[in-house]
């Protein structure tokens, strides 16, 4: 799988190439460890081109959200399709990691909170 990384004033974007199986979560999982390692606390998912998720990424989501709030950073999702939103709340991940419905509002909510 293959990931765009951007930066937005001091905000990442992480957008997937692709549908999030379980062969690539652990690819996943290391492109948003490396940007923690490399000080990025404060990161935006773009799903704009993932129809499906598996369950494990969800795993992940949780995970490196838990590690950005020990960094005072934060993750939030942008651009999920209406499957992966049914799969978020479902699982009650919408009450964790917020969700928008492009990278620019996404981007914006945090400039809300410095």
């Amino acid at each position: 799988m293959n990931f765009r990384i951007q930066e937005h004033n001091g905000v990442v974007e992480l957008a997937t190439g692709g549908n999030i199986l379980q062969e690539s979560v652990e690819v996943l999982k290391e492109r948003l460890y490396e940007l923690i390692e490399d000080g990025k606390v404060r990161i935006v998912l773009n799903m704009a081109q993932s129809n499906y998720v598996s369950s494990l990424c969800l795993a992940v989501i949780v995970d490196v959200k838990n590690r950005l709030a020990q960094s005072k950073g934060d993750l939030k999702i942008a651009n999920v399709n209406r499957l992966i939103r049914n799969l978020l709340e479902i699982t009650n991940l919408v009450k964790k990691v917020e969700l928008f419905d492009s990278v620019e509002e996404a981007v914006a909510s945090f400039m809300t909170r410095r």
